[in-house]
C-alpha cells in the first residue's frame, strides 16, 4: 500500500513538473521580453553560427535562453537557413517571431540588391550601381573596366557603403565559381577567348540555338581567316574611345552610329583588323560560355531582322546580299 502511494505521488510530481517545463517554454518562446517593448537592431555577420547568433540575442536580452533557441530552430529545421544581414525585429517580437524572421528569410536586412542580366557590359554594370547608390556615375566602370567579361552577370546582395573592391571581387569570385565546370581546366589563354567569344555572342544572338550558330560563324570566319566583321566589337570599341576621353560617359553601345564607325580603326573594330577583340565586349553567362565551347553550323554570315525577331544564316556572301535586300532593304 505504502508502496502503491509513493509511486502515485511520484507520478502527480513528474506531471507537475512537465507542467511547469511546458509552461516556461511557452513563456520562454511565446512571451517577448522586456527589450522587445521597442523594436530592436540585430546585425547577423556572414557565416555566424546559430549558436553564436543564439548567444547575441540572448546578450542582447532579445530571447530569454540562447539555449532554447538554438534547439527551437533547429527542431523546425532551418539551421541551414540562416541569412546574414542587418535586421529590424519589430516591438512585441517573441523568440518564434525572431525565429522565423532570421532562420526564414523574412527580415528587414538592409542589403541592396542589384540585378546584373547576361550580357551587362561596365558601363551598363556601372549604371546598375550607380542607380542603388553605391558607387558614383562612371566610379565603377573607371575603376574596373578591365575586368569586362570576368564579373558574372547575376543577383547579388550588397552591403550599403561597401568598397568598390568588394562589389568587383564578389563579381568575380562568383564568376570563378559559376564558371568553374565549364572552363575551370582550361589553360589562361584559352579561357580568355572563350569569354571574348562568348561576350560577342550575348551581343549577337537571343536564343540558345542562334547562340550556337553565331559561335559556329565565328570559329568558320577564323579557320578562315575571314575577318569578322561584327558591329556589336566596333560598337563597343567607339564607346570605350569615348568614355576614356569623357568617364563619366554614359556610353549606350546600341546607339552608336555603326555606319560611321566602321571607318574609324581600333582593336575593337573587327572590320578593318582580323581574329578576335583583345579582350570582352561584355560579361557573359554559361548559356553563351557554353555556345562558345561548342560552336554549330557551317555558316559564315548571318543577319538580324529590323525588329530583332530573327536572325538569318547564311552560307555564302551571295545568299546574305539577297537576305540584307530581303529583310533589310539594304
Amino acid at each position: 500500500m505504502n508502496y502503491q502511494a509513493h509511486k502515485h505521488e511520484i507520478h502527480i510530481t513528474a506531471t507537475i513538473l512537465v507542467a511547469v517545463i511546458v509552461l516556461w517554454l511557452g513563456w520562454v518562446i511565446f512571451v517577448p521580453t522586456s527589450a522587445m517593448e521597442t523594436s530592436q537592431h540585430l546585425h547577423v555577420g556572414s557565416g555566424q553560427s546559430l549558436t553564436s547568433i543564439s548567444a547575441l540575442l540572448k546578450e542582447q536580452g532579445l530571447v530569454r535562453s540562447s539555449i532554447v533557441f538554438r534547439f527551437y530552430v533547429s527542431a523546425l529545421g532551418r539551421e541551414r537557413n540562416l541569412k546574414a544581414g542587418d535586421y529590424t525585429i519589430p516591438a512585441g517580437s517573441t523568440l518564434n517571431d525572431i525565429a522565423f524572421q532570421i532562420a526564414g528569410g523574412n527580415g528587414s536586412s538592409t542589403d541592396i540588391s542589384v540585378f546584373i542580366p547576361e550580357g551587362s557590359n561596365i558601363w551598363e554594370i556601372d549604371k546598375r550601381l550607380a542607380d542603388a547608390q553605391l558607387a558614383a556615375e562612371g566610379q565603377f566602370a573607371s575603376a574596373y573596366g578591365s575586368r569586362e567579361g570576368y564579373l558574372f552577370p547575376d543577383t547579388y546582395l550588397f552591403k550599403p557603403g561597401s568598397l568598390l573592391g568588394e562589389i568587383e571581387q564578389k563579381m568575380e569570385l562568383n564568376g570563378q565559381d559559376k564558371t568553374q565546370e565549364l572552363i575551370g581546366g582550361l589553360s589562361v589563354p584559352a579561357r580568355d577567348r572563350i569569354l571574348v567569344i562568348a561576350s560577342i555572342i550575348e551581343k549577337e544572338a537571343r536564343t540558345e540555338p542562334d547562340m550556337l550558330l553565331v559561335s559556329g560563324v565565328i570559329a568558320n570566319r577564323l579557320k578562315r581567316k575571314m575577318p569578322l566583321e561584327i558591329d556589336a566589337t566596333v560598337s563597343y570599341g567607339a564607346c570605350l574611345r569615348q568614355f576614356s576621353a569623357k568617364p563619366t560617359l554614359d556610353c549606350q553601345v546600341n546607339l552608336v552610329a555603326v555606319g560611321a564607325e566602321i571607318h574609324v580603326d581600333s582593336p575593337y573594330n573587327t572590320y578593318t583588323r582580323a581574329g578576335l577583340p583583345p579582350h570582352p565586349i561584355s560579361n557573359p553567362g554559361l548559356t553563351s560560355i557554353n555556345a562558345a565551347l561548342n560552336p554549330k553550323g557551317d555558316y559564315l554570315y548571318y543577319l538580324s531582322t529590323r525588329d530583332g525577331s530573327q536572325t538569318i544564316f547564311e552560307k555564302t556572301a551571295a545568299e546574305h546580299e539577297a537576305d540584307r535586300q530581303k529583310y533589310l532593304g539594304l
